[in-house]
């Protein structure tokens, strides 16, 4: 085999540069020896391999020219691309007047297509919510010791005194519920006997009254019934009386808690079984202990108030509230946790439905101690390894600078997102530690090439090393830039309205970033090396040290020797380079092991301070009442419910037969068993529009339909017991799934209840929601989207890796460093128990910027150097193994903090990235060295002793005939050209 060369130059450049910077390309053509045979096939493989070195050389050529102008420009005028930074910073903020922060649940978590969205809309329409919980759990050794009952006594009679600022009590926000008591009995004070004397008649054993009674004197017994405050606990056995329940035994409260079945304030029948949780049981079945106990009060929204425009969205529950209610449930939570500190036998959680919005809303700005901390560490980190250890190579502004500009591309990512209404989502709060990691590399990047400059490149005018400095890193943070930008750019046609804004942030932000690095920061490194060079101070610039000398220990390049005299020498040992990819080959079966079982889930509340009250609350519930599943429901609306009672009757029978769901409270099978008490079933054949109109208005007034009537219908027009009932607007079927654990299970479960709802066919509206089919429809969507965005993102960077990098091989070879990285953090993700869900899915895109960073680096570097594959990997390792390490080990330490948050976010945005500069530092700095050492390319610069004087004789004769006089390659891979008059005279090769 014999090699040519092609020599090629740039043209038209800068005269400083053209007599010691500008470098020449080399490209080998290989020819057929005479004495080896000819062959077409060889020939073509010949003229393929010539083209596509002399692409990646064009590529390269091009960029580092471009780059070496720019930075030349830079240098010769600092202050004036300072001052375009900081121009177009400022005016970029101003979008920040529309900033708009975007924390409903329903608008951040789901597609906007959804069924979910589509029905809520309906909702808000038809049949907006009215009633809001609040709940307060106790945990007790046990819930019936009567100095437990009493601390819940006490919290009851809190509550119930609770007052706002405008004077705003329980009683006028409250639910209210028609009390049966002062109907069928009087209560007595009997403080001396036993609670089953008081309650008198079973609440079974009394006939509704208007089967009894005639219409018209049942509605006129009905106006003088009490209404009572909505709330729920098993303090309703002893109706909340403080005498009574001071005078219980324990033998009373477990026999009162067995035997009792109805509530002694509503007179309604009541299972007291469901109030308690951890329950114990004698042999016989009683209940004798319990360790926890729920309470719960009921609120009523004024719907009035609301339309006339007077409400306060709520953005936890995407609800829209009245203040007077919304203020009395902040008032109610400022009691209970107080009450709760008071305690001295229970432990109170709490719940209020405005909670998840405020508590979300002061968690998602984002904990700023931590953040300011991580800043500070990473400064100090940064100037250690920037500067020297002496007075004047210290560079603690240049450092500070270099992280200024992740401010201010951060300014730049918000006001310009703002700008076009792009919401700021919870996810977003991470953004600033991804910039830094990311303007940090960048920075290291830039400095590693200025501490590599040659010899002869360090003895030329400053403007001319700032260039060359641009030149040789200009190409390295450009190809992991614009892969980052693609990566999220891609992200951003994603459906889940979170992640898309997060990655147009990102997006936005990461090219801020890369531009500010590029231009703001070298003309600060411009204007602190002046400084340097004029052996001023490295943080007072005013004071020049006039008998200057650096100290031995500033002389040495701890990190840079490692890397070239240890590292490197070790790690290409064939023993040690055998055993990396043994090591290697062992970490890709445990870790595809590892990422099978990554599950898919997604909660809500994990968004939640997991020191919170609300957090607490949640947690305890499901410890104590498991078998609470999630509720639904089916909305009816706008079809003749006397014409379709049949579909009715088959849409409940299929429900309760559905292994999904756990419970329904219809108002159809209260209704039915009201008409065969009345010996009028009604599918009765004498059954018409009148008589059914006649009774159904009589059922809902009734003791059994009452509560349906206020909760589960809306009617076209009002009506009272006296009328007709008009048509009905909306109505609503409840329904509780049974408890699921898996987000497999979840989805077969909101299927399940769709397609039942989807095949009756009703004529008018009919469609099952339920709150938590948030999170459910998405679980249903976002592992594709997660395989779709991160298969979409890593073609992005091979192509554009492809593009800059300009070799197939080494492009292949990174694009397989991401893979195996991936691989890596999704299996130690599951063991450190993160599953799939929107958080760990943006984590995961973004993971792939990261990954690229370390490996393109490598690659690229391998690309430039001369000599064996095993000299040019050292050479890589030597030159830009430092700025990687440095990279990985800073953005480590800016999220490092974020491991003791409380934050799902930031403790997620830890876990994913630990992970990932762990594995993307091996696979870039262990891995890659390794492969390329055994099966690299060929440079992109092929040096020969030799040259062909046939090839030579395709180039022009008179520049065969120009005396060229190249030195030959220096410790950075680049060849200079000495004579001013030979690059002049010497042409380009076109390809």
């Amino acid at each position: 085999m014999r090699e040519h060369r092609v020599l090629l130059s740039s043209v038209n450049c800068p005269r400083v540069y053209r007599k010691t910077a500008i470098h020449t390309v080399e490209i080998h053509f290989l020819t057929m020896n005479s004495s080896e045979p000819s062959s077409k096939v060889n020939s073509h493989a010949r003229k393929k391999r010539s083209r596509l070195e002399a692409l990646s050389s064009s590529i390269v050529g091009g960029f580092e020219y471009a780059f070496y102008s720019y930075g030349l420009a830079i240098a010769r005028r600092p202050f004036v691309f300072i001052l375009v930074c900081l121009s177009v910073t400022a005016t970029c903020s101003i979008g920040l007047t529309k900033f708009k922060m975007e924390i409903r649940p329903f608008k951040l978590w789901i597609p906007q297509n959804s069924d979910f969205l589509k029905v809520y809309d309906w909702q808000g329409k038809n049949f907006p919510s009215e009633f809001r919980i609040q709940a307060a759990l106790y945990e007790a050794d046990n819930i019936l010791d009567k100095r437990v009952l009493l601390e819940m006594l006490q919290v009851h009679e809190n509550v119930e005194n609770t007052t706002t600022s405008k004077g705003i009590k329980w009683r006028d926000v409250c639910a209210r519920v028609p009390t049966l008591v002062g109907i069928f009995r009087k209560k007595r004070e009997i403080p001396e006997k036993h609670l089953t004397q008081v309650l008198g008649r079973r609440r079974r054993d009394v006939p509704d009254p208007t089967i009894v009674l005639d219409k018209e004197t049942y509605c006129d017994y009905l106006q003088d019934i009490e209404s009572l405050c909505k709330e729920n606990s098993i303090l309703e056995i002893w109706g909340y009386d403080r005498q009574i329940i001071e005078s219980l035994t324990p033998e009373q409260i477990i026999q009162d808690l067995n035997e009792t079945e109805d509530s002694a304030v509503f007179g309604l029948p009541t299972n007291f079984t469901m109030f308690l949780g951890g329950i114990e049981r004698d042999s016989d079945g009683k209940i004798i202990k319990a360790k926890a106990a729920m309470q719960r009060w009921i609120t009523r929204v004024d719907l009035e108030a609301v339309a006339s425009g007077n409400y306060i969205d709520d953005t936890g529950t995407g609800m829209e509230v009245d203040p007077d209610s919304f203020e009395w449930e902040s008032s109610m939570v400022e009691t209970v946790i107080n009450s709760s500190n008071e305690a001295n036998y229970s432990k109170i959680y709490l719940m209020s439905s405005s909670s998840f919005g405020k508590i979300a809303e002061d968690t998602i700005q984002g904990d700023v101690t931590l953040l300011t901390v991580g800043f500070a560490t990473v400064f100090t980190y940064v100037q250690i390894m920037l500067g020297k250890f002496n007075k004047v190579e210290q560079r603690p502004l240049l450092s500070l600078l270099g992280l200024l500009c992740v401010g201010m591309a951060t300014l730049i990512s918000y006001g310009l997102c703002s700008a076009f209404d792009i919401p700021y989502g919870p996810v977003n709060s991470i953004m600033p530690f991804l910039l830094l990691g990311l303007g940090i590399d960048d920075m290291f990047v830039i400095m590693q090439s200025w501490n590599n400059l040659s010899p002869k490149e360090k003895q030329q005018h400053l403007a001319v090393r700032i260039g060359a400095t641009l030149k040789h890193a200009g190409v390295s943070i450009t190809v992991t830039s614009i892969t980052d930008f693609m990566a999220f750019a891609i992200g951003a046609g994603t459906v889940l309205p979170a992640l898309r804004s997060f990655c147009l942030y990102a997006a936005v932000g990461i090219a801020a970033v890369y531009f500010l690095q590029a231009t703001f920061f070298v003309a600060c490194l411009t204007l602190d090396q002046k400084r340097l060079e004029d052996n001023r101070h490295g943080l007072f610039w005013f004071w020049k040290m006039k008998s200057f000398t650096p100290n031995e220990c500033s002389k040495k390049d701890l990190c840079q020797n490692f890397f070239s005299g240890v590292y490197s020498k070790f790690l290409l040992k064939l023993p040690v380079k055998i055993s990396v990819l043994v090591f290697t080959a062992g970490l890709i079966g445990v870790s595809s092991w590892g990422l099978s079982n990554l599950r898919q889930e997604f909660e809500p509340i994990w968004f939640l301070p997991h020191r919170s009250y609300l957090f607490q609350f949640f947690m305890k519930q499901k410890e104590y009442f498991p078998t609470l599943g999630k509720p639904g429901v089916v909305y009816l609306g706008n079809f003749s419910y006397y014409e379709e009672i049949d579909k009715i009757d088959t849409l409940v029978t299929q429900l309760k037969a559905s292994p999904y769901v756990g419970e329904v409270d219809d108002w159809y099978s209260v209704f039915k068993k009201y008409m065969e008490k009345h010996e009028y079933p009604l599918d009765d054949p004498d059954m018409n529009q009148d008589d059914y109109d006649y009774f159904f208005s009589l059922f809902l007034y009734s003791p059994a339909g009452s509560e349906y009537r206020v909760k589960n219908f809306k009617f076209n027009g009002n009506y009272t017991c006296y009328d007709t009932v008009p048509s009905v607007h909306a109505s609503s079927i409840e329904y509780k799934h049974i408890q699921l654990s898996g987000s497999g299970d979840k989805i077969a479960a909101m299927n399940e209840v769709k397609n039942i709802v989807k095949s009756l066919n009703f004529s008018g509206y009919a469609k099952p929601w339920a709150q938590d089919y948030s999170g459910w429809e998405t679980d249903e969507i976002i592992e594709a989207e997660l395989y779709r965005n991160i298969g979409l993102a890593m073609f992005i960077v091979f192509i554009m890796t492809l593009s800059l990098i300009a070799s197939l091989t080494t492009s292949l070879m990174v694009l397989l460093c991401v893979i195996l990285t991936l691989l890596d953090v999704g299996a130690l993700i599951h063991w450190w128990g993160l599953t799939i869900d929107t958080v760990s899915c943006v984590d995961l895109v973004l993971a792939i910027g990261l990954c690229v960073d370390y490996a393109a680096h490598i690659g690229h570097s391998f690309m430039i150097h001369q000599g064996t594959r095993d000299r040019r990997v050292h050479l890589a390792l030597s030159k830009i193994g430092p700025a990687v390490l440095n990279g990985g080990f800073s953005t480590f330490l800016a999220f490092s903090f974020l491991a003791g948050s409380d934050s799902h976010v930031f403790i997620t945005f830890f876990k994913v990235f630990f992970a990932v500069c762990l594995f993307g530092l091996y696979h870039g700095l262990v891995f890659l060295p390794v492969l390329l050492s055994f099966i690299g390319p060929n440079s992109y610069f092929h040096s020969s002793a030799e040259h062909d004087e046939s090839e030579l004789e395709e180039m022009d004769s008179t520049n065969r005939r120009d005396s060229v006089h190249q030195i030959k390659e220096n410790e950075s891979g680049i060849e200079t050209m000495q004579e001013d008059n030979v690059i002049n005279s010497l042409p380009v090769k076109k390809i």
